[in-house]
């Protein structure tokens, strides 16, 4: 079979459905066997397929289904019902747009970036071993086993010392971000917040009818200059904050702005919420507040979702012991527990090390992508507020660009979803900025990210 008539057929094959995005396409030599063509006409077709972007190439792995390829029956203009009165969120509109677009303003890691072989093999260790918890409730705190391998894991990573009695199980981050605000803001309560920064925490908040006061983040941190300056005209409750690789920007907080907050904290007599689901990204030990406080004011979120699947919603909350049982009886109001399977298998692949193993492999190829993403951006004009040294996100702009709406739109049209600047906003104006995951970047994708300078344009 010649390369072309194999680059066809297998195409044809994909657009029909044979392999989903993120699934492992054939190796080289049982494809050769099996289309009964040469190994180079394999590997010409594949290499074809890449450039298209349709296939991604993994050193070391193969090549696998890109996210962005055409599923069969897939909507062409997008989700096929969706509440109008939601069609203005970015956030729905890029979660629910079907699998043809790259997401490149998403929160989450491609499916060809996830180990599957590796995390199958622990589902089905776990359930062989636990098969109880396939049909049971989980503990309301949080599995035991779990929670105790969850120390060994923060006191290696972290430094932060608790013990399983401090520790209550979510259903990832949101739930546990959802469970602290109800249970430290009352209506009219002033609350920091990163600026930019998530934009579902400050609905969440300002659903528990707390005032919101955004604090520019910058390459070191949040700005405590801007903090005091609110904290002369505000008594503030909480601040609520990423430490590691922040969302949008991917900066990560330094040790002498993490020990002027905490004692701005002290001074103002204001909690801290640490929200560190990306931290795992951090190769080494890596620096939090709540290691520099010990839990007295810092109430510390973390979450496996971003680093395993998003479809396995298990997060943590580590807190001082006073705060658990609160925290625990509004859990058991709102979802009781955790599904017992995924604490077990959460407890599996830490106590085995698959955990360990997995991130490791990770946080090098988040390094290297962060690395080739910024060069691709910073040759087309492209510029960031924060440099990132790892992690998923890129907080962009161009200075040819004001707004960025209309490119934005172009992008759509090639089946590249941003999230705008807007989604990430308390106050300031950021129309000229972006959220881009390095980890959905390509040089294809690079392609349109040309911005023309000519007036007019």
């Amino acid at each position: 079979m010649r390369p072309n008539n194999l680059h066809d057929q297998l195409k044809q094959r994909l657009e029909a459905g044979e392999w989903l995005p993120g699934q492992r396409m054939p190796s080289i030599r049982k494809l050769s066997a099996a289309a009964d063509c040469s190994y180079h006409d394999v590997v010409s077709s594949y290499a074809r397929l890449v450039s298209e972007g349709v296939l991604s190439a993994i050193p070391g792995r193969g090549y696998y289904v890109a996210c962005g390829s055409r599923q069969p029956g897939a909507s062409e203009t997008g989700p096929a019902e969706s509440p109008a009165s939601m069609a203005d969120d970015p956030l729905f509109t890029l979660l629910q747009s079907d699998r043809r677009y790259t997401k490149l303003g998403s929160g989450w890691l491609p499916p060809a970036w996830r180990d599957t072989e590796l995390l199958a093999k622990a589902i089905r260790r776990t359930a062989r071993l636990e098969q109880s918890s396939l049909a049971e409730y989980g503990d309301i705190q949080g599995y035991l086993p779990m929670r105790r391998q969850l120390c060994m894991h923060l006191q290696r990573l972290t430094r932060i010392e608790a013990r399983p009695s401090q520790l209550l199980t979510t259903l990832g981050a949101t739930q546990a971000l959802d469970l602290v605000a109800r249970l430290l803001i009352k209506p009219g309560d002033a609350v920091f917040v990163d600026e930019p920064g998530n934009g579902n925490l400050i609905k969440l908040i300002q659903l528990a009818g707390g005032h919101v006061l955004g604090v520019r983040r910058t390459q070191d941190g949040p700005d405590v200059a801007e903090m005091e300056a609110h904290l002369g005209r505000h008594k503030v409750k909480a601040f609520f904050c990423n430490s590691n690789f922040h969302n949008p920007t991917g900066g990560n907080i330094s040790p002498h702005i993490a020990f002027h907050i905490l004692r701005l904290a002290t001074e103002h007599d204001f909690l801290i919420v640490e929200d560190d689901v990306y931290g795992d990204f951090s190769p080494g030990v890596r620096q939090t507040l709540a290691e520099l406080d010990n839990l007295e004011r810092v109430i510390y979120i973390g979450s496996f979702s971003k680093c395993l699947s998003a479809s396995l919603r298990v997060g943590y909350i580590a807190c001082s012991a006073a705060l658990i049982e609160p925290l625990t009886r509004l859990k058991l109001l709102t979802c009781v527990a955790v599904p017992a399977f995924c604490e077990r298998f959460v407890n599996t692949i830490l106590s085995d090390g698959t955990y360990a193993r997995h991130m490791k492999d990770l946080q090098q190829r988040l390094i290297r992508q962060q690395a080739q993403t910024q060069q691709l951006l910073r040759a087309r004009g492209w510029q960031f507020d924060v440099t990132p040294q790892g992690g998923m996100f890129l907080w962009v702009y161009h200075p040819a660009v004001a707004d960025l709406q209309p490119f934005m739109q172009r992008l759509e049209q090639h089946k590249v979803m941003l999230m705008p600047g807007s989604a990430f906003a308390v106050s300031r104006a950021y129309q000229g900025h972006a959220r881009i995951n390095c980890t959905h970047f390509s040089d294809a994708v690079a392609l349109h990210f040309k911005v023309s300078t000519a007036p007019g344009k």
